[in-house]
This record gives C-alpha cells, sequence and structure tokens, in this order.
C-alpha cells in the first residue's frame, strides 16, 4: 500500500532469509535483544499488530495491541533485528498509553476499531532509518456528556529520533481537533504528514527526519468532499518523486506531486478521465506508476475515455511511464460485481499486489506479469499490505477471533508465511 523502497544487497537478502528459516525459535524462549532497556520484555504471542514497517530486511518495527488488563488490551510497540525470528517490546510513555487505553463505550479507545472511520488503519508506525521514526493516526475521543454519540476522532502524531527510547508528542495547532492525520510517510532526509485542517481543507508539513521542525508545505487545491463517506488520503515517494491523493468514495478531491524545487504541485490523479475515482498509485520506480481506476464516477455515466469494451463499474489497471504525466489501460481487472480495494502494491521488479473482495474475506493476489495474469497468494482478510523491497513484502490479516497476523514474503510475492510474535 505505502510503496516506500530499499535498495538491499543480495548479501543482506541471504543473510535475512538465512536467519528466517533456520531453525526459527520459539518466540517464549527468544533471547532479549534489548537488553538494554530494562523495560524491555519478549512480546506476549497474542499480541496483534495492526501497522508494520521494515528500514532493512532484518529490522522492522509493528505497532498493535497486547492483552494487558482483565479481558481489556493495550498499545504496544515491538521491533525485530534479525527479519521477524524474534520480537521484544520497545517501552512506549504513560502519556500515548493512557490515550489509548480512555474507554469509549466501555472499550479502550485503541480496541474499538482496527480501521477508523476514515476505513485507514487507526494508528501506525513509519520508520525512516534505525533512529528516526513516528507513530501516528488517530484515537477515539470519549463523549464529553453521558448521552453524547461517539464516532471522534482525536488525531496522534508521536516522534523519536533515538530508536525508541524516547517519544515525544508533535502536537499541530493546524489539525482539526476531531479529525485524524491521514498520512505521513518519508524520504531519505524528509518526513510528510497529511492531515484535515481547521479550514475543513487538506495540509501538507514538512519536517526533517532527524528532528521537530515542522513547516508547512505547499497543499493549493487540497480540498475535502462536499459529501459522501469519510476522507482518506495517501503519500507515495519513489526516489526524489513524491505524489498523493485524497478524497473519498465520491471521487478524488485534491491531488499533487512533489516538484524539484520540493514543493507539491497541482498534479492530474491517474482516473480523473474515467470517472476521477480514488486511486492510490503504486511506483515500481520514479518513472513507472500502477493505479486502479474504477470505470464511471458517482453519479456519472461511462466516460469516453474509458477503454474499448470497458462497462460502468469496472476496475481496470492502469500504468504511466512517464512519472504519472499520463496514464493508460493496461487491463481489466474484474467487472462491477467484483470489489478492488483503491490501493496496491509494486515491486521494482514489476510484481502487483491488489486485493480483491468476497463475502468472506479480503484476498491478496499477485501480477508476476504486468496485470496479464493473476493468482491468490494469501487467503485472509488483508487490510494492509506493502513491498519493501524486490524480495520482501509484508501483509496484515485482521482475524474474526484471534489476534491479527503478520504474514511476509521472502521470495518476491509467490510464497508467504506467517511470522509468529
Amino acid at each position: 500500500m505505502h510503496a516506500r523502497t530499499a535498495v538491499i544487497s543480495l548479501a543482506i537478502l541471504v543473510l535475512g532469509v538465512g536467519l528466517f528459516f533456520a531453525g526459527r525459535a520459539s518466540v517464549s524462549n527468544a533471547p532479549n535483544s534489548a537488553s538494554n532497556s530494562a523495560e524491555s520484555t519478549v512480546v506476549n504471542a497474542s499480541f496483534s499488530p495492526l501497522s508494520v514497517d521494515f528500514t532493512t530486511l532484518t529490522t522492522g518495527w509493528a505497532l498493535g495491541t497486547t492483552p494487558c488488563h482483565k479481558d481489556s488490551v493495550c498499545l504496544s510497540l515491538s521491533k525485530t533485528t534479525n527479519a521477524g525470528r524474534s520480537w521484544t517490546v520497545s517501552p512506549l510513555p504513560q502519556s500515548l498509553l493512557h490515550l489509548a487505553d480512555r474507554k469509549v463505550d466501555g472499550t479502550p479507545s485503541i480496541q474499538n476499531d482496527t480501521l477508523d472511520g476514515n476505513g485507514q488503519l487507526s494508528m501506525n508506525v513509519r520508520f525512516a532509518n534505525a533512529n528516526d521514526g513516528w507513530i501516528y493516526g488517530s484515537l477515539d475521543i470519549p463523549p464529553k456528556v453521558s448521552d453524547e454519540p461517539t464516532g471522534a476522532f482525536e488525531p496522534i502524531l508521536w516522534s523519536t529520533h533515538d530508536g525508541g527510547l524516547v517519544w515525544k508528542s508533535q502536537r499541530q495547532s493546524w489539525i482539526y481537533y476531531e479529525g485524524t492525520v491521514l498520512d505521513l510517510e518519508v524520504t531519505a532526509d524528509t518526513v510528510y504528514l497529511m492531515a484535515m485542517n481547521k479550514s475543513f481543507n487538506v495540509t501538507v508539513e514538512s519536517s526533517p527526519v532527524s528532528r521537530d521542525r515542522w513547516r508547512v508545505s505547499d497543499s493549493r487545491g487540497l480540498y475535502t468532499p462536499a459529501g459522501g463517506g469519510f476522507l482518506s488520503g495517501a503519500i507515495v515517494f519513489s526516489g526524489s518523486r513524491g505524489w498523493l491523493v485524497e478524497g473519498n468514495d465520491r471521487g478524488v478531491s485534491g491531488s499533487a506531486q512533489l516538484s524539484k524545487n520540493g514543493k507539491w504541485v497541482p498534479w492530474t490523479s491517474p482516473c480523473y478521465s474515467v470517472g476521477n475515482s480514488l486511486a492510490v498509485p503504486a511506483a515500481a520506480t520514479s518513472n513507472d506508476l500502477f493505479a486502479e481506476c474504477h470505470m464511471g464516477g458517482f453519479a456519472s455515466p461511462l466516460s469516453k475515455a474509458a477503454p474499448r469494451g470497458a462497462t460502468w463499474g469496472s476496475t481496470w489497471l492502469y500504468k504511466s511511464v512517464n512519472a504519472g504525466r499520463t496514464f493508460t489501460a493496461v487491463t481489466e481487472l474484474g467487472p462491477q460485481s467484483q470489489y478492488f480495494g483503491p490501493e496496491l502494491a509494486v515491486s521494482s521488479s514489476g510484481t502487483i499486489l491488489i486485493t480483491k473482495s468476497n463475502p468472506q474475506n479480503q484476498n491478496l493476489l499477485a501480477s508476476f506479469d504486468t496485470g496479464r495474469h493473476w493468482s491468490v497468494v494469501y487467503s485472509g482478510n488483508v487490510i494492509f499490505f506493502h513491498f519493501i523491497n524486490t524480495n520482501e513484502g509484508v501483509v496484515l490479516d485482521e482475524r474474526t477471533h484471534g489476534p491479527n497476523r503478520l504474514i511476509m514474503t521472502f521470495d518476491g510475492g509467490h510464497i508467504w508465511l506467517p511470522i509468529p510474535f
């Protein structure tokens, strides 16, 4: 989903796969690799990941929930330094834990919804490197009076610059106080934050990754929908190039690309000419982008620009070979009766991942020939997926009973393996 890439040598890849397959130790017996912190412990086997991010093949972070009080769960952060073979708890500040533990309708805020009202993961973790990271998203707000309805959210943004030893709250006065952080993504030296502002439009801020020095980026033309579902959005980077989209089920409200001088400038979103459906592009390279487009838009007929033979409501794979200046149809993914998520992931080798829903779950599909053929590579209720590099990828599977599962691939998306905590 978040199309982040990393250049990792073949030697590191072989090492990582070796660490994973060479006699995985039981998590309960794994050594504590974070022995410098007196509070660090081996991760509870019932840990349920909500978000996962890897900065190298071997080093990753998982934010989720773990059993704490009687019949309750608490927010928790875990770290691996051996490609998921073992995980240790990385302590979080009490003030953040308190926010996640606040009761809303008798349930801890972090437990109310895996997905927030925007259909996005409610809490996320992102690291730029071994030291600089962020926890962001939203948490339910308890009603101010007993008969007040729930459904409001509080934006959350915390940062660390010492590898998770110290976390600091980053309160942004411009963010709408009952909104959410739509996305946060990083380049080699800059972190970008996108959220709804108090004027009910969308703002992008940026900061150097190594310190908290936020300033507003140029966000002209980023508006919120006039109606429809909740606002959502995403930022995508490949090298020095970046793109963003935001909107809802009625279409794209705003889109922009990162210019050479570091400013966000207006950009035509991938599906604009065929209905303007909200589609998050995925970057194989800084020039090659892919997107899923639904033919037709909200209360609109089939566009004359639709591919030959397309029907209203069908989903098509589109590709750009010029950094998003133009997009052309590649192949039809399915008719109106089949639902494909608005996001996809693509590796630098061209392997494409999408999700396809059925009445029971949301499966992960892969194409290894640029969309001509597709196969189900993982069956489950996939709520998050992305490639870390050409060979390594991660999936989060939300299960009806029991904790969420982390699934990983080390061979470019052919085989997916569960990673126990």
